[in-house]
């Protein structure tokens, strides 16, 4: 390695250099260069080399040198260019390398071409060569005035400069370090402070390499000088943040570890873990995997399964499970983890940070509930709501701004067909009822697939808007436009969508609601065609009207005239606040820029206006937005109200009798309220024993099916088989029977079998005893299967979680009771080729849903006619349920099918069976 000058004339080589020619360096700087550098060599570095170097750029190649023992040898040579702040060519630092033995000096150089790549990589670093009998400088670069302040001639010219820069507390140091070089000891790498010329405190680091004569007399040192103050400064903040990184971690709830992979042994773990778990760190790094210990059973396998995961390399960005604390209570931990790998990448150990995600567990779950009940106020919200998911548009918008697309008005001005592209990116997630009851759709399916239909030159208007505003990083729009039915009716439609504040980021979360407002744009368009019609009315009305345009009046009506005692055209050249009386004018002027801005409807209190003789008379106020001869203007009613204030006297004197009287009726209305009170309590009373009553009619009612059931079967139909047996048996001895007689006892017994065969199915109907024999769920699987044979539906039924439920039999009674009277309606009325019954236990309910896929009906319609028609059915359903403190709730549209679910608390089944008894 050598260092040049401009020139490509070496002025510095190191000991490599100097070896690889032969000669030393003053030998190589006092011979002839055709002695040592043959013809095509020179030629290229004149040539090609040094004006490569003068633009600043590197040049690496093979050329040829001739050695001391006059051998021609083949090297590869790389020349790097040292610039100063101006761009000025100063050094070349070249590297020089045997062709033919590239292999051996790679080992020898690797230390060298680290240190010179360094210095090409970093200008700001300072070059120096200085020899060590009297402190001068052989060469130094001009870094070192970005360094120190002085620039390279000072150091030139004073040795010893260095020394004066140090702060006199290290000078005793450096003495001792340059004692140390005299002596050939080289400790390669220093750091010391020095002053900087503009009295600032710097730190220097100096890499240098000590260089001896042949006698092995040190001679000079070399190396670089690098601005340290930064990393100094960093060092100290760093030692700040361990100091606070601590202290969070001695007191932060959370917990800070270190674990070894994939022995499972703690290296350090925060104090916080017994705030956290229970156990003490000591517990906690007493054996490998202590930690498994903690883990609730029902998340061990997800711990085995993660902890493969981490040996083998694989990080997950978060870990969320439960465990047992040390007092036995169960929590959620929340986990996020760092992997430290070895040299050849293998785990050696994790760190990271866990946290109690107790209340973050409850609060997701909270958020659950909360999203069920968003969607039921979005499904039954009377305005038309639509969900859509932007996060494809956000996509696109966030492409066109890494394309420099600022202004998007102009953008889709210019490129119509990315509006096109953006309706595609935009996808509907949901729309309610009140949107397909808008736009006269069947199904949201329907409306999706005829969207184009509904769309018009207007919607494709707003659609503009709202891509100009969201692209443009708002969140909000509204607007008036139409929109066309799928019957083609047009409604115009009040139209605002708004993104939730948490979906801002991704656009995943839209909602656009429409509001009809055909009938008032209806009215607006009558009001404009009846305007001329209501100039008329406003010139002969009795209360002084005026019409305000663009500051100016532009007309007054003679009422006006009168009340101000001023003619009209008079009138029109003032200014309206001038006949606001001056005590008023302060108040009326707040009040009209408060209007103005939106925020109220002007004056509302009366005010003075003064006419031309000066009379003040006592007015109201009236300002309305109306549109005069097609512009719009400001229609101003004032109503004389001096008489009104004149009777204010006599009103004050009535407000106190009045307020005597409200006192004496307050008092009535309590009385009246207590009396009350206890009339509803009455009532609560009342509902309770008509409940106490209805479960002991459906109860009695039970008992009497059963007994009847019971004397069917046990009376009636014995009876009856009775008589089949003797007709069997009746000519038993007879030699010989009449033919036709034989005939007719046989039809007799035939029809009798058929009797025990419909008393049988009535007494099943009565008191099923499969209920009894095989429990509530073979029961209904028996009853779905008789269904299905007797009426040819496809009848499907599903039990979960309901294994080992159990019930007292007057819940199993009344569940049979309303899946038997829900298949009945669906074999009856339904007109359906399938229906399910499906029963899930989910604590702490039990959910039976019984759907078919028949013709449906309209609910509100149908319990109206059965309460009209005293039929029973779909009440008795809802009595049953409610007797069992449960619900049912009936679903269906007519073309739609029917889903009826019954909703049972498992916990009031037996308090609603110690009623039903009572």
């Amino acid at each position: 390695m050598a260092i040049r000058d401009a020139g490509l004339r070496p002025i510095f080589a190191n000991q490599a250099f100097t070896d690889f020619y032969g000669y030393s360096l003053e030998e190589i700087l006092a011979g002839r260069a055709q002695d040592i550098l043959p013809g095509p060599t020179r030629v290229l570095l004149e040539e090609t080399v040094a004006p490569v170097m003068g633009t600043g750029r590197s040049w690496e190649g093979e050329y040829a040198i001739r050695t001391a023992s006059g051998r021609l040898c083949p090297v590869w040579g790389r020349f790097d260019p040292v610039l100063d702040d101006s761009g000025r060519l100063t050094h070349v630092i070249s590297i020089m390398r045997d062709a033919s033995a590239r292999r051996r000096l790679r080992n020898a150089l690797t230390q060298s071409e680290r240190h010179l790549r360094f210095l090409t990589e970093n200008t700001r670093d300072c070059l120096f060569r200085q020899r060590l009998v009297d402190k001068r400088f052989d060469y130094i670069s001009p870094a070192v005035e970005s360094i120190t302040g002085h620039p390279p001639k000072d150091f030139y010219e004073v040795p010893g400069l260095f020394e004066q820069l140090v702060p006199a507390e290290w000078t005793g140091v450096l003495d001792l370090w340059w004692t140390e070089l005299l002596d050939g000891v080289c400790r390669h790498e220093y750091e010391f402070p020095l002053i900087h010329r503009d009295g600032s405190m710097r730190w220097i680091n100096q890499r240098i390499t000590l260089h001896a004569d042949s006698p092995g007399s040190p001679r000079a040192i070399e190396g670089i000088l690098s601005d340290a103050t930064a990393r100094h400064e960093a060092q100290r903040k760093l030692a700040v943040a361990r100091y606070s990184l601590n202290f969070i971690a001695n007191s932060t709830s959370d917990i800070f570890f270190r674990m070894a992979v994939p022995d499972g042994t703690y290296d350090y773990i925060s104090p916080s873990v017994e705030r956290f778990s229970g156990y003490t760190p000591h517990e906690m790094m007493s054996h490998p995997l202590f930690v498994r210990e903690m883990i609730h059973p029902d998340w061990r396998g997800y711990f085995s399964e993660v902890w493969d995961e981490m040996c083998r390399g694989v990080v997950r960005p978060e870990y969320l499970f439960q465990f047992v604390k040390k007092s036995g209570e169960v929590r959620w931990a929340r986990q996020r983890l760092v992997l430290h790998r070895d040299e050849n990448g293998i785990p050696v150990a994790v760190e990271g940070m866990a946290s109690d995600a107790t209340e973050y567990m409850n609060t997701v779950e909270a958020l659950k509930k909360s999203e069920a009940r968003f969607r039921a106020l979005f499904e039954d919200s009377p305005i038309s709501l639509w969900e859509e998911d932007l996060t494809r548009l956000k996509a696109h918008f966030d492409s066109l701004r890494e394309q420099g697309v600022t202004d998007f008005r102009r953008h889709f001005a210019d490129h119509p067909e990315d509006l096109a592209r953006c309706a595609s990116l935009v996808e509907v997630v949901a729309v309610n009822r009140a949107t397909l009851n808008l736009l006269r759709a069947g199904s949201r399916e329907e409306l999706l697939g005829q969207l184009d239909k509904v769309l018009t030159e207007s919607s494709m208007q707003a659609f503009t808007e709202e891509m100009v505003v969201l692209a443009s990083g708002g969140y909000e729009y509204s607007g008036e436009i139409t929109h066309r039915t799928l019957d083609g009716e047009i409604l115009w439609v009040m139209v605002h969508f708004s993104v939730p504040p948490e979906y801002r980021q991704t656009l995943s979360r839209v909602i656009v609601s429409l509001q009809d407002v055909t009938p008032r744009k209806r009215a607006e368009q009558a009001l404009a065609e009846s305007e001329e019609r209501y100039r008329a009315l406003v010139e002969n009305a009795q209360e002084g009207v005026a019409v305000v345009r663009d500051g100016a009046v532009v007309f007054v009506n003679h009422a006006m005239a009168r009340m101000l005692n001023t003619p009209c055209e008079q009138l029109k050249t003032f200014d309206p606040m001038d006949l606001i009386h001056p005590d008023d004018q302060a108040w009326v002027r707040g009040s009209l820029a408060a209007y103005l801005a939106g925020r109220g409807d002007g004056p509302g209190a009366p005010l003075r206006v003064v006419g031309a003789d000066g009379r003040a008379v006592w007015v109201t106020l009236s300002l309305k937005p109306i549109r005069w001869n097609g512009a719009r203007a400001r229609l101003i009613i004032l109503t004389d109200v001096t008489g009104h204030k004149l009777l204010e006297a006599e009103l004050r004197a009535a407000h106190a009798e009045m307020e005597s009287r409200v006192k004496r009726r307050t008092a009535e209305l309590s009385e009246a309220n207590a009396r009350l009170t206890a009339e509803a309590e009455e009532r609560r009373q009342a509902r309770e024993r008509i409940l106490s009553l209805t479960r002991q009619l459906l109860h009695a009612q039970e008992n009497e099916r059963q007994r009847i059931a019971r004397d069917l079967h046990d009376n009636v139909a014995q009876d009856l088989s009775s008589i089949v047996l003797n007709m069997e048996t009746l000519f038993d001895g007879l030699a010989e029977v009449d033919g036709v007689l034989q005939r007719r006892t046989d039809a007799v017994a035939e029809v009798v079998r058929g009797a025990i065969a419909a008393v049988r199915e009535i007494a099943y109907g009565l008191r099923p005893p499969a209920l009894d024999q095989l429990g509530l769920i073979r029961a209904l699987k028996n009853h779905c299967g008789e269904i299905a044979g007797r009426t040819g539906l496809d009848v499907a039924f599903q039990a979960v979680g309901t294994e080992d439920m159990v019930l007292d039999f007057d819940a199993e009674i009344n569940v049979y009771r309303m899946v038997q009277e829900a298949l009945n309606n669906t074999a009856r009325h339904a007109r359906a080729d399938r229906v399910s019954v499906r029963l899930v236990r989910s604590h702490p309910e039990l959910f039976v849903r019984v759907e078919d896929n028949g013709q449906g009906f309209d609910v509100v319609s149908r319990m109206a006619d059965a309460a009209a028609e005293k039929r029973m059915g779909l009440r008795s359903m809802e009595e049953r349920a409610r007797l069992l403190g449960g619900t049912v709730e009936i679903q269906s549209l007519t073309g739609t099918g029917t889903r009826i679910v019954f909703r049972i608390p498992l916990e009031t089944t037996k308090r609603s069976a110690q009623a039903w008894n009572s």
